[in-house]
């Protein structure tokens, strides 16, 4: 109870409070349960519907797989996108001319 609590924001107290039935969910709780475990809300609300929310494509889907938990790769992809943010726009441009060869290198060897 106590991590659920943590992931999403709320005290223990409060997660005990929903789970016997004292409280019901704000509709924040609800949306920060939906967004941490990628929960249909539909199906959260009624149990109708499928219970997770599906990517729409495999990109996403593979995206979503490495952001569902906090790893050392999801820290360094995210310190990677937090460090372009950073660069001014000429940077940027030249780090993307960079990634575009090394991505067409790629494509040839692979």
């Amino acid at each position: 109870m106590e991590k659920f609590g943590e992931k999403i924001g709320i005290t223990r107290s409060s997660v005990c409070k929903l789970e016997s039935g004292e409280n019901n969910p704000s509709e924040q709780t609800i949306k920060l349960i939906c967004k941490e475990y990628k929960i249909n809300k539909d199906w959260l609300l009624t149990g109708e519907g499928e219970m997770y929310d599906i990517p729409e494509d495999e990109t996403a889907a593979i995206v979503s797989d490495l952001l569902e938990e906090e790893t050392p790769f999801y820290d360094l992809i995210l310190g990677i996108v937090k460090s372009y943010q950073k660069l001014d726009p000429k940077s940027q441009e030249t780090l993307d001319g960079l990634i575009q060869m090394l991505l067409g290198n790629m494509k040839r060897e692979g």
